[in-house]
């Protein structure tokens, strides 16, 4: 019934050059996995979380951004490509499931 946030998103973003940020599966799987968003944060609390902590001017580069890192290295249904991740340094998902010695 009526259009959804991460719609209304996209238009205001995308069409209209307005600052809203856009969250889809990939931004939240990618988002959850580095840290950004709590494990328990929804798709919905997502749009919020993620606008407060990006700055307005990131949020058209880094949809994109984290989209293609969603679908070329960080998938959903197999597993993620770790090792070739340059986003290592800087994420949760990395530090839990990469075994120390394989970080040297």
């Amino acid at each position: 019934n009526g259009i959804g946030p991460k719609t209304a998103a996209i238009v205001l973003l995308f069409s209209l050059g307005r600052p809203a940020f856009p969250v889809d599966t990939h931004i939240h799987r990618v988002t959850r996995r580095l840290g950004l968003i709590g494990p328990d944060v929804s798709v919905a609390r997502a749009h919020d979380v993620l606008e407060d902590l990006l700055p307005a001017d990131w949020y058209y580069p880094f949809h994109l951004n984290v989209i293609r890192h969603g679908r070329e290295v960080c998938p959903a249904r197999v597993p993620p490509k770790c090792t070739i991740c340059p986003l290592q340094a800087w994420c949760d998902h990395y530090q839990e499931v990469v075994p120390p010695a394989a970080c040297v």
